[in-house]
């Protein structure tokens, strides 16, 4: 009774309106289904589809614009897709608005989410850092493979060279064929390991 007798004793101020980001959210729109559930469910997965098209388009200019020429396209496409698959889809936007629509036909009712999704400017900045990092180390650990590889076929060249020299020439078929082997194999161990 007290808050109710000050409440309409004290003069009404102006709320300042709540301010969202719904200028920088996008609409998205679920699918028509039978129950209220459903179609949330359907605006969901459809937002999670947007954001996951979002982020993909962003891991491909990062790995594409930055790729040296040496980094092969297959091993950067897949560091962006084990980057992607490890991407928290879920948290990485917010729902802004919703809005729930309920049409009648003549076999019952059908309904339909809207919803306004905004990206977290804060968790896109961190996700961009992560993603600068891991196209780094990916530049990192290739080169480092190309180097050992390189040595490998150094180290690999002398030591048939050697042997050849001890045997005086009698297996030196052998020998480059075993160089032969061994040098495809380094590529190979290198890159499956």
């Amino acid at each position: 009774m007290l808050a109710l007798l000050l409440a309409a004793c004290l003069p009404f101020a102006p709320q300042q309106p709540v301010t969202t980001s719904i200028a920088e959210a996008v609409v998205v729109r679920g699918d028509a289904e039978l129950s209220p559930a459903e179609a949330l469910v359907s605006a969901k997965r459809k937002a999670e589809e947007h954001v996951r098209d979002l982020w993909q388009d962003r891991a491909e200019q990062a790995f594409s614009g930055r790729r040296p020429f040496w980094l092969p396209d297959l091993l950067a496409r897949e560091a962006m897709r084990r980057w992607l698959a490890e991407l928290p889809i879920e948290q990485m936007a917010t729902y802004v608005d919703r809005e729930d629509r309920q049409r009648e036909h003549e076999f019952g009712s059908s309904y339909q989410t809207t919803l306004w999704v905004a990206e977290e400017p804060r968790l896109v900045a961190n996700s961009e850092r992560l993603l600068r990092r891991a196209t780094q180390q990916l530049e990192r650990v290739t080169a480092v493979k190309f180097g050992g590889i390189v040595a490998g076929w150094a180290v690999l060249a002398v030591v048939i060279g050697w042997l050849d020299r001890l045997s005086r020439g009698y297996m030196t078929g052998r020998l480059r064929l075993l160089g032969l082997l061994g040098g495809v194999a380094f590529p190979a161990l290198a890159f499956l390991l």
